[in-house]
């Protein structure tokens, strides 16, 4: 069983990040782990947990300031 990382708020969070990265690798982007006998899924997976992935999580209330800002300039 994989235990999501602190960084990370949630499972789902986690899967959509994992599957993002493993969509790079299969694209040809070079895995940042050595392994060659497992799947792109696995290896992305392992670079999360490892840290080696970089992503920011957008705030939520930064998308609402902004809606209400556009709202207001009409």
């Amino acid at each position: 069983m994989i235990t999501i990382p602190d960084n990370i708020d949630s499972k789902y969070r986690f899967v959509i990040l994992s599957a993002l990265r493993a969509r790079q690798i299969q694209s040809g982007s070079m895995p940042m782990l050595k392994e060659p006998r497992h799947k792109a899924t696995q290896i992305a997976q392992k670079e999360i947990l490892q840290g080696l992935v970089k992503f920011r999580i957008p705030d939520q209330n930064s998308d609402n300031d902004q809606q209400e800002e556009e709202e207001q300039e009409e």
